[in-house]
């Protein structure tokens, strides 16, 4: 069964590598011309252009080293260097969207809180798979400056997102992390806010800053900080009564619920930093979440919830991906199994954003009809190659 699983993986990877050309394009930034990658396109046509975020994830899936180079030129090339309230720019915050993109009144550009995260993880995973130290040493200045933001971030053992570090009350965003359309019950988060899967990616930057140390040149002791996040990832960003982490806390209290970044955020944790019981509970609430299609967003029955809401039920093919790799790490098989559902759809709908299953409304999925965004989407052409290198 194991072997079929891998040849079905194999065809569709080569699939994706081919389709994923037709979402390749160049960009010229501070004189260097760059080819990567649009986010996603329907019918054909560019439906989103270049974000930092999707880069940087799809360079973390694929075993890819132009692709990983180009997504850490570009982030670095485009990192935030003053503070904007219309933008969220801050020195060292990553590019969210690079085309220009008004909501309420302000642009999206360094909307989210991660992508610095994300391109500390991606640094520090190349130079492991690579030995290549140049790249590293070409970009020092700009990685420093993502360390220094990270660091920046960084109150009292929580990773903190707060749009008045950049003059501004709010983001044009709902929410500043991947899950980027709203958090339950809040029209805005009541800034500042505290997202428990960015703070697992925080957890992880810093150890991947502490590995890039030496070639950053930069000796500022972040020893005690590791221990400090994750003493709050257990305990303050933790629901005793769910068994659960919470999606998020902010001036107003907690915000709890049954997602996915509860599985998500293992992929970004060792084995040990978790308690049995931590993980116990998180594996018993797996259930609430799972498909035969895969693991959704966001858990029925709870506040917000709809099968076709597109993060507050949806299924995402890119979430598969490190659900699974989570599900590795802590040696969780049944987790895997689950996410490894993706494939069937991927056979059957192709790359799409995300789809749904509608079990709820009496009509069983994945079907044509129950994909929404992007037929092509840059991030779910890598999630195959991802589920090879885990398997």
């Amino acid at each position: 069964m194991k072997c079929g699983l891998l040849e079905r993986l194999e065809r569709l990877r080569d699939r994706g590598k081919r389709l994923r050309e037709g979402l390749r394009t160049e960009v010229e930034l501070n004189g260097r011309r760059l080819a990567v990658y649009n986010a996603g396109s329907k019918g054909g046509k560019t439906r989103f252009g270049l974000f930092g975020r999707d880069l940087l994830v799809t360079a973390l899936m694929l075993d890819d080293p132009d692709l990983t180079r180009s997504a850490i030129r570009f982030a670095c090339a485009t990192l935030g260097k003053d503070y904007d309230p219309l933008t969220g720019e801050e020195p060292g915050r990553g590019l969210h969207e690079f085309s220009r993109v008004e909501m309420r009144g302000l642009l999206t550009h360094y909307n989210a809180a991660e992508v610095s995260l994300l391109l500390l993880i991606a640094a520090e995973s190349y130079l492991q798979r690579s030995g290549d130290t140049s790249l590293i040493k070409a970009e020092r200045i700009p990685l420093r400056a993502a360390v220094e933001y990270l660091l920046r971030h960084i109150e009292d053992g929580f990773f903190v997102e707060d749009p008045h570090r950049c003059g501004a009350d709010r983001y044009a965003l709902q929410a500043t992390y991947w899950k980027d359309s709203h958090l339950p019950g809040r029209d805005d988060p009541s800034y500042p806010v505290v997202y428990t899967l960015v703070q697992a990616q925080a957890i992880a930057a810093l150890r991947a800053a502490t590995r890039l140390q030496e070639h950053l040149q930069f000796t500022a002791d972040t020893s005690h900080l590791e221990g400090a996040l994750i003493s709050r990832l257990l305990t303050d960003l933790w629901d005793a009564r769910a068994h659960y982490p919470l999606i998020a806390i902010d001036r107003r209290g907690r915000i709890g619920g049954i997602s996915s970044d509860g599985l998500h955020l293992l992929c970004y944790l060792h084995p040990g930093d978790l308690p049995e019981d931590r993980l116990a509970g998180i594996v018993a609430n797996a259930h609430h979440l799972a498909t035969p299609v895969g693991y959704r967003t966001y858990a029925p029955g709870q506040p917000e919830h709809s099968p076709q809401a597109y993060h507050l039920g949806g299924i995402w093919p890119m979430e598969q991906y490190f659900i699974g790799k989570g599900a590795s790490i802590h040696a969780q098989p049944g987790i895997m199994e689950t996410a490894l559902q993706v494939v069937g759809v991927l056979e059957k709908l192709g790359f799409v954003e995300l789809y749904y299953w509608k079990e709820e409304m009496g009509l069983a999925g994945p079907r044509p009809d129950s994909t929404e965004g992007c037929d092509l989407q840059l991030w779910s052409t890598a999630v195959p190659s991802g589920l090879l290198s885990l398997l």
